[in-house]
C-alpha cells in the first residue's frame, strides 16, 4: 500500500523575503510525522523576487512545487489553483506570512487520523496583534454566521486541514466568488477545530490593507446570504408602517385638536432619512447584481502561467 501523501498549499504574493523560512519550519513539522508531503506554493501575480525563491526552493528540494498564475487573481483564487493542482490524501492550506505557524499542522494531522475530514486551525490571537485587527475579524465571524447560518467562528481562517473527499468536493463549486473559509464549513462532513497561538510577521509588509479586508468582508456575506436583500424588504415594510402612523398622528392632531404641525424640520429630516436608507438598499442590491454580472460571463477563475517543479504521483490534478 503507498504510502500517504500530504500537500501543503501556500499562496504567495510577494513574499520573497519570507518564503525560504516558511519551507524551513514546513520540513521541520512534517518530517517526524512520517508522512510524504509536497509543499505547493502558488505565485498570485507577484512582483518581487517570489517567482525566483520558488525555482531555488524547488531546484533543492524536489517536494516543492511552484504553480505562477499569469497575474495575482487574489488570495482565494489562488487557494483554488492550488487545492485543484494537490494530489495528497489530504490537504492543508496556510498562509506563506508565518502567522499561522506550520509547527501546528501536527496537530491537525493528529485530529486527521482520529477519522475528522475537515480541521480548522482556530487562531488565539497574539497579545502583539492590534485591537482593531482583533475587534474586526471577531466581529465579521460573528456577522457571517448570523448571515449565512453557517457555523464558523472567530479565528476561523484559511489555515485547515481538508481530507481528499472534502477537497473533491470544495473545487467542485463552480462559483466566481470562491470564498473557501464558507465552502469548508458549508459541505459538511466530520469536522474539528484545532486552536493555535498565532505568531506575527517576521519580515515583508502585509497585502491585506483594510480596503482590502472589509471587500473580502463583503465578498464573503454576499456569497452565502441573501439576508441584505430581505432587509430591505422589512425596511420597506417598517418605514411605510412608520409613515402612516406619524401621517394619521398629524391628521388626528389637525383636524380634531386644531393645533397644525410646526415647521418644516421634522419633514427635512424625514425625508433625508428615507432617501439615505433608499440609496443604502440600492446599493445592496448593486452588490448582489455585480456578483450576477460577473457570475453569468463564465471566465476563467485564474489562469496558470506556467508551473515549477514535477508532481509527486497520485490523481491527475483536476482542470
Amino acid at each position: 500500500m503507498a504510502s500517504e501523501l500530504l500537500s501543503v498549499v501556500v499562496p504567495a504574493r510577494d513574499e520573497e523575503q519570507i518564503l525560504p523560512a516558511l519551507h524551513r519550519e514546513v520540513v521541520a513539522a512534517l518530517e517526524p510525522t512520517g508522512l510524504d508531503f509536497e509543499l505547493i506554493i502558488v505565485d498570485d501575480g507577484s512582483t518581487d523576487g517570489t517567482a525566483e525563491v520558488i525555482e531555488r526552493l524547488a531546484a533543492l528540494d524536489p517536494r516543492v512545487r511552484g504553480i505562477h498564475l499569469a497575474r495575482g487573481f487574489g488570495h482565494q483564487f489562488a487557494l483554488l489553483a492550488g487545492l485543484e493542482d494537490a494530489r495528497g490524501d489530504a490537504v492543508v492550506t496556510i498562509d506563506a506570512d508565518l502567522e499561522q505557524p506550520p509547527a501546528a499542522i501536527p496537530g491537525l494531522i493528529t485530529r486527521w487520523r482520529e477519522g475528522f475530514q475537515v480541521v480548522h486551525g482556530v487562531r488565539l490571537d497574539h497579545p502583539g496583534a492590534s485591537w482593531f485587527k482583533r475587534t474586526t475579524s471577531r466581529w465579521f465571524y460573528r456577522l457571517f454566521a448570523f448571515l449565512s447560518h453557517i457555523p464558523m467562528e472567530p479565528g476561523m481562517l484559511d489555515f485547515r486541514l481538508m481530507d481528499r473527499q472534502v477537497v473533491d468536493a470544495v473545487v467542485a463549486h463552480t462559483e466566481t466568488d470562491f470564498f473557501l473559509r464558507g465552502i469548508a464549513n458549508w459541505v459538511g462532513f466530520r469536522q474539528a477545530r484545532v486552536p493555535y497561538r498565532s505568531g506575527l510577521r517576521s519580515t515583508g509588509r502585509t497585502k491585506f490593507t483594510t480596503r482590502r479586508m472589509i471587500g473580502f468582508a463583503v465578498r464573503g456575506i454576499t456569497s452565502f446570504s441573501v439576508f441584505p436583500l430581505r432587509l430591505a424588504t422589512w425596511l420597506g415594510v417598517m418605514m411605510t408602517v412608520v409613515s402612516l402612523a406619524f401621517g394619521a398622528f398629524v391628521g388626528i392632531r389637525y383636524f380634531f385638536w386644531e393645533h397644525p404641525q410646526p415647521g418644516y424640520a421634522s419633514t427635512i429630516l424625514l425625508i433625508a432619512f428615507l432617501f439615505g436608507v433608499q440609496f443604502l438598499l440600492i446599493g445592496v442590491l448593486g452588490e448582489y447584481v455585480a456578483r450576477i454580472h460577473v457570475e453569468v460571463k463564465k471566465r476563467p477563475r485564474y489562469l496558470v502561467a506556467r508551473r515549477t517543479g514535477e508532481p509527486r504521483g497520485g490523481p491527475e490534478p483536476l482542470r
